[in-house]
């Protein structure tokens, strides 16, 4: 029977039983770190690696038992997929084993040591952050600066069928080089897919009406609306920078209501000021189309509605209080 092909097999990187060169040469990989080696006579490293968009997909087998320790802080994400083996990653969030066929995340951090059993087969990439917190961005959220992933995958998760696919598709390929549109889509779809299904510390700013970017713009348009109850909702919304459907979700997941709703409220409020401070030759409609309310027979339902009584009740009771001053 004949072995499947070796993953990325046009572009090794290297093929040793050294432990210095193993270490220089997968430190220029990926980042500069400390190799230690149990039992140097099992050792072996084999170690393939190629770029999509501004990230690396990677094959790496180490025969025996070996240790890495970063030698600086990392500023990017590692995704990493077991194909044989085990792997005990130790990062400033604790510590994640991974066995054959299992997936860890490996966040930014200023901590990491990672143990190889003997004869550990990985699919890895390595994400830069700033790929990571732009794709962020394009979900509809406000940049997030430092974004922290959970070390274990959930099992449904896409991303692990996804790294396999960057790879086959690379092989796939006579020269073994995608056309680089094709690379940004893998990566793109890897880096979405990593955002969308696995746990990390912005998925609830996400995942919530217009992003934090809707959220961060509801207050603002909430703001403009208190000095000037009458602006349109488009224009709040050209005015905060967003689309008017961001906005809209924005006012939902911060006041747990509508944009119109909102300005409504606001402006029956200023209405009911106005009324009870008004002078002797101010009148209820002059006050209504102040407040930015076209249709009187509306304005008087809701503002009954809201303070229980009609707004010229309302007038009559401010002339009333000016008379007997």
């Amino acid at each position: 029977m004949t072995a499947p092909p070796v993953p990325l097999r046009r572009h090794a990187r290297l093929r040793t039983t050294d432990r210095d060169e193993a270490e220089v040469t997968a430190g220029r990989v990926m980042s500069s770190h400390r190799l230690r080696v149990r039992r140097p006579r099992e050792f072996g490293a084999r170690l393939n690696a190629v770029t999509i968009g501004s990230s690396t997909l990677l094959y790496a087998v180490y025969d025996g038992e070996a240790e890495v320790t970063a030698l600086a802080p990392m500023e990017y994400y590692t995704l990493q997929l077991i194909l044989g083996g085990a792997l005990d990653a130790t990062t400033d969030l604790g510590r994640r084993r991974a066995g054959r066929g299992q997936a860890c995340v490996i966040s930014p951090g200023e901590r990491l040591h990672l143990r190889f059993a003997p004869g550990t087969v990985q699919l890895a990439a390595k994400v830069p952050r700033q790929v990571v917190e732009r794709a962020y961005s394009g979900l509809g959220a406000e940049p997030a600066g430092r974004l922290v992933f959970g070390q274990e995958v959930p099992a449904d998760s896409p991303w692990p069928d996804l790294l396999r696919l960057a790879v086959s598709t690379v092989d796939r390929f006579d020269t073994g080089f995608l056309p680089p549109a094709a690379g940004l889509e893998l990566e793109r779809m890897l880096v979405t897919a990593l955002l969308l299904a696995q746990p990390h510390d912005h998925a609830r700013a996400m995942f919530r009406g217009g992003g934090t970017r809707g959220y961060r713009a509801a207050g603002i348009a909430a703001e403009a609306l208190l000095a000037d109850p009458s602006r349109t909702p488009a224009e709040l919304a050209r005015a905060a920078g967003v689309s008017l459907r961001t906005l809209q979700e924005g006012f939902r997941s911060r006041f747990g209501t509508t944009v119109t709703h909102y300005q409504r409220e606001l402006r029956l409020e200023r209405a009911h000021r106005m009324l009870s401070a008004a002078g002797p030759t101010s009148s209820v409609a002059e006050i209504a189309l102040a407040c930015g309310f076209l249709h009187f027979g509306r304005f008087s339902r809701d503002y009954r509605l809201r303070y229980g009584i009609t707004p010229s009740t309302t007038l009559r009771a401010s002339r009333t209080a000016d008379s007997s001053a």
